[in-house]
């Protein structure tokens, strides 16, 4: 009987259903954490971690061999990580959550200066006042969002059992994830079963791995060029904007932000790290990504920006990263249900 229906009354019928199962599933969730936030956690871990276990398989390696490899090989590049590398960025974060005032203050006095320069005094703009008012806004933003990053390290950090819990589980799901996946979708109908399942290693393991890679690409080559060029925070201003590229454009938006503050003790110096940042940024977004991930998501700019707020406003910064991939997976899916060829076969 539905069948007979227009398409526009059948999408209205079924919007508030959905709406209101997201919204359950949503209420569920908080209720629940942190074990979807681990859930998804241990998910990303293990979809980062089957794309070298696959490799090596297409190698001659057997799984368990291939496993056992790309684990021991993890577990040794977070130990050097955390024993090496660790301290010095522990280090620099607190060093320039000290230097933020200093930074705010010697930014506003510069551009104090510049209001006082003869061609803006007939502006019909308090510039001075709207100067303050800016300057401490950003300082209070700047020294809150450091803040924040520091105690979510420390309680991470503190949080023994939950990390425990995720390493395990990520572990149990690169193991036996296969077995699981298969009997989750059983659930569904034949005609979605293999629709979901090819729409699924492209739009996630194929979006986080090629991300991940990305990410490490470029914040090795960002924090050695800061360092070559004596930037204050180097090795730490390179971290950052790799770890936000996780995020489209992520990347951009701490380049900018990196190049302002600098700007702040030099304006030489910003200019510096803002051609520096842009020039490696755009080799990794124009030679180096097309080769990892070219055209994954399928998803237009405009729409990426949305579900990015949306992703947000839900779940923070892990909504941030699930975003884009869940989009992705869902128009596929949307559009591969909608071809002739799935239509003809539900008929």
């Amino acid at each position: 009987m539905l069948s007979n229906l227009p398409k526009w009354a059948i999408a209205g019928l079924a919007f508030p259903l959905i709406v209101l199962n997201g919204w359950l599933l949503y209420r569920l969730g908080s209720l629940l954490q942190p074990v979807p936030s681990i859930i998804a956690t241990a998910s990303l871990i293990a979809f980062l971690l089957d794309y070298p276990i696959a490799l090596l398989q297409r190698r001659g390696l057997s799984r368990a061999l291939a496993t056992a490899a790309v684990l021991l090989i993890a577990l040794a590049a977070a130990i050097v990580l955390v024993i090496f590398l660790g301290p010095l960025v522990w280090q620099q974060l607190n060093d320039f959550a000290e230097s933020l005032p200093r930074l705010i203050e010697l930014g506003k006095n510069q551009l104090l200066l510049l209001n006082e320069q003869p061609f803006l005094q007939n502006l019909p703009l308090d510039l001075e006042e709207i100067t303050i008012q800016a300057a401490n806004r950003l300082s209070s933003a700047l020294q809150s969002a450091t803040s924040q990053v520091i105690s979510v390290t420390l309680s991470t950090i503190n949080s023994t059992l939950n990390l425990l819990i995720t390493l395990v589980l990520s572990l149990l799901l690169v193991l036996n994830g296969e077995r699981l996946w298969n009997g989750l979708l059983s659930w569904l109908p034949p005609n979605l079963q293999q629709e979901t399942r090819d729409s699924l290693q492209p739009s996630f393991q194929g979006y986080f791995s090629g991300q991940a890679t990305l990410a490490l690409i470029l914040a090795t080559a960002e924090s050695i060029a800061f360092v070559l060029l004596d930037v204050p925070y180097g090795l730490l201003f390179g971290i950052v904007i790799g770890f936000t590229s996780l995020i489209p454009f992520g990347g951009t938006v701490a380049v900018l932000g990196i190049s302002v503050l600098l700007s702040f003790q030099s304006i030489t110096l910003g200019l510096e790290v803002l051609v520096v940042a842009a020039i490696l940024g755009q080799i990794n977004d124009n030679v180096i990504a097309p080769k990892l991930i070219g055209g994954v998501t399928g998803l237009n700019p405009a729409v990426v920006v949305v579900v990015l707020l949306v992703g947000a406003k839900f779940a923070g910064f892990l909504g941030l990263l699930l975003a884009v991939p869940t989009s992705s997976f869902i128009k596929k899916v949307v559009d591969a249900l909608r071809s002739p060829t799935a239509m003809s076969e539900a008929s």
